[in-house]
């Protein structure tokens, strides 16, 4: 027994643990006996869920050894290593994109209901929106509208800044007009009473238009500055307040020595010869 006792001090002391360390062990078991109780309970019954399922995963494994042969061989292969390697690398992607994907059916469980009812109210105006788009003239105006895309985006961008042009302007048209309420008033009137007049005249459009032509280019020629200022010149005479003075036959022969006079009458002639000329004809 010494012998067996000393080979026993002797093995105990050949071990790497040292008294103290077998001391903290032993109250460290102590301090979670229950934690380890509970352990080695688990470890029991994995121990007997194991022993019943080693012989179905036997035979699960033994009837599916050929799909498990390919499923490693399609594994091995490149393309499958590379795809893992992607699907990790974007692993936040993936996360975020399932995330949306739940968040989208939970989406579509909502509105399914909803849009089957809709569906199911506008039946019949479903249909015939589908007979329209299907006609021929709705695939030729689709087609029209996609070759000319580049000039329907020009028009719409037009369209834009026309809107803005007019949410600027309208205010100060609207100011403006609020100001000039009695005169805009007046030019209707004036507009009212030319309606009447060529109304009661009975005249042709296109004569109307172009009397009012010959009107602007008579209204043109006559603001010519040489003209004016001679016939303001002219009508002096019968403007100042002290009238010119009389004369007889005789002060008519004197004033034709005048050559201010004598070209007065040159013009005034030429005048009535060119209007009578132009009534003959």
């Amino acid at each position: 027994m010494a012998q067996k006792d000393q080979s026993v001090d002797g093995d105990f002391d050949d071990t790497p643990f040292e008294a103290a360390e077998v001391n903290e062990l032993a109250e460290t078991l102590e301090e979670n006996d229950e934690e380890l109780a509970e352990l080695l309970e688990t470890l029991v019954v994995v121990q007997e869920l194991s022993a019943d399922l080693a012989p179905e995963l036997r035979e699960a494994a033994h009837d599916s050894r050929e799909p498990i042969a390919e499923l490693r061989t399609a594994l091995e292969q490149e393309e499958t290593l590379v795809l893992v390697q992607r699907v990790g690398e974007n692993a936040d992607t993936l996360v975020e994109l399932l995330e949306l994907l739940e968040v989208v059916d939970e989406l579509v469980g909502d509105l399914v209901p909803e849009l089957k009812t809709i569906v199911r109210e506008n039946r019949e105006t479903i249909a015939r929106i589908r007979v329209a788009l299907e006609r021929e003239e709705t695939l030729t105006l689709l087609e029209r509208l996609g070759e000319n895309e580049e000039t329907l985006i020009e028009l719409l961008e037009l369209l834009d800044v026309t809107y803005e042009l007019a949410e600027d302007l309208v205010p100060e048209a609207v100011a403006v007009v609020q100001e000039n309420r009695q005169p805009i008033t007046e030019l209707r009137m004036m507009v009212a009473g030319f309606s009447h007049a060529y109304t009661d005249a009975d005249l042709e459009p296109y004569q109307l238009g172009q009397n009012l032509g010959n009107m602007l280019v008579l209204g043109y020629q006559l603001g010519d500055e040489e003209l004016i200022n001679s016939v303001e010149s002219g009508l002096g005479a019968f403007t100042e307040e002290e009238p010119p003075k009389k004369i007889g036959l005789l002060g008519m022969l004197g004033a034709l020595r005048d050559d201010d006079v004598r070209q007065g009458l040159g013009v005034l002639v030429e005048f009535l010869r060119r209007m009578g000329s132009a009534r003959s004809d």
